[in-house]
């Protein structure tokens, strides 16, 4: 393997990791300091918690990611267009699926199956704020990030598929393993107990798998679209693919 390819894989799993679990872990990380270590599991008092420890991962491990994958994107322009184009279409299509995942989640809102509004909850955590003006659009940037970095980790693990059903399948293979993890860990297992069992039973489980599933669909239909027929294969051919 020659210095250029080194080049690509090492920029290839930094993209993976500064774009996609970097960003994410922030929601995870944040909510499993405030409800496993501090143990407070619901109220006001966990999202406070929870940015006790996001005012310093923010500025020193979320920011930074995205600063990394944003340097990323320029430099892969023009020398690695198979890696540019696994993350800009992976952000956008995994952005796009949001939408049809918020669908179901103002459903939730709107009738009480939800502990709480996600972009409140995560404009808070990040924030600290108390001002609408102030954590609401952090929040809704985090939560539609979150959503573009999970369509990133799509197009690096599973590429573009043989056809669109396959696509779908796997998409939504992917959301439902991030369905599992919404149910059993931070914030929403310990807040709700396991697959909202505590506390709105089975709505907010059913509607929760119906907007990932949602996402999913979406999110292999799109990509299925955008990425380009030598996109096939997943991360390791991605890995070994040529750099030009």
């Amino acid at each position: 393997m020659g210095q250029t390819d080194k080049r690509r894989t090492f920029l290839i799993l930094l993209a993976l990791f500064a774009g996609g679990a970097v960003p994410i872990q922030l929601v995870t990380l944040s909510f499993g300091y405030a409800q496993y270590i501090q143990k407070i599991s619901m109220g006001p008092k966990v999202i406070m918690m929870a940015h006790e420890f996001a005012r310093v991962y923010i500025p020193l491990v979320y920011v930074p990611s995205i600063v990394i994958l944003i340097g990323i994107i320029i430099y892969s322009h023009g020398r690695y267009p198979d890696l540019f184009r696994r993350i800009v279409i992976g952000l956008g299509v995994g952005a796009l699926a949001t939408v049809g995942l918020d669908f179901f989640r103002q459903m939730g809102v709107l009738n009480g199956w939800l502990p709480g509004e996600t972009p409140v909850m995560f404009g808070k955590m990040a924030t600290g704020s108390r001002s609408l003006a102030v954590y609401y659009p952090v929040g809704f940037f985090i939560h539609f990030l979150n959503g573009a970095d999970f369509g990133l980790i799509y197009t690096f693990v599973w590429g573009k598929g043989r056809n669109t059903t396959r696509a779908v399948l796997w998409a939504v293979v992917w959301l439902l393993v991030m369905e599992l993890g919404m149910m059993i860990g931070p914030p929403m297992g310990p807040m709700v107990g396991l697959f909202g069992i505590n506390y709105a039973w089975p709505q907010l489980f059913l509607l929760t798998l119906a907007a990932h599933i949602a996402f999913g669909v979406i999110l292999g239909i799109l990509a299925q679209h955008f990425l380009k027929d030598e996109d096939r294969g997943g991360l390791l051919r991605f890995i070994r693919g040529a750099a030009t």
